[in-house]
Parts: structure tokens; sequence; C-alpha cells
């Protein structure tokens, strides 16, 4: 596991990518491998991702 919190934004980058390029389904979280993760909301700005298997989640907000 990464202890800093760029480390864990690093790792999410590649999902992140996918994601707002509007490939919601399918990933595997970065963490632990797990998943398919989550995207409960993505919409005006703003993102939420959650892993059901580590229960880890980011929300971020982008222009």
């Amino acid at each position: 596991m990464h202890d800093s919190e760029s480390d864990q934004y690093a790792l999410l980058q590649e999902v992140l990518d996918e994601i707002l390029a509007g490939r919601t389904e399918g990933h595997s979280c970065p963490f632990c491998g797990g998943g398919p993760l989550k995207v409960p909301q993505l919409d005006e700005g703003s993102v939420r991702i959650e892993c059901p298997s580590c229960r880890k989640f980011f929300e971020g907000k982008f222009r």
C-alpha cells in the first residue's frame, strides 16, 4: 500500500482518465485488485468512484 496521497492519486489516474472519457464500467481497483469499481456519480463536474471489495472511494471535481 502506498502511504502518500500523491501515490494514491497516481494509482487512480489511469482509471480516472478512462472514467472521464466515458468508460465507466469494468475497472479493477488499483489498490486491492477487486472490483469492478462502481461509479455512482459522474455529472456536472464531479465524480465518485467506489470499490465494493476494499471499500475505498474517491470523490473529486473536474472541469
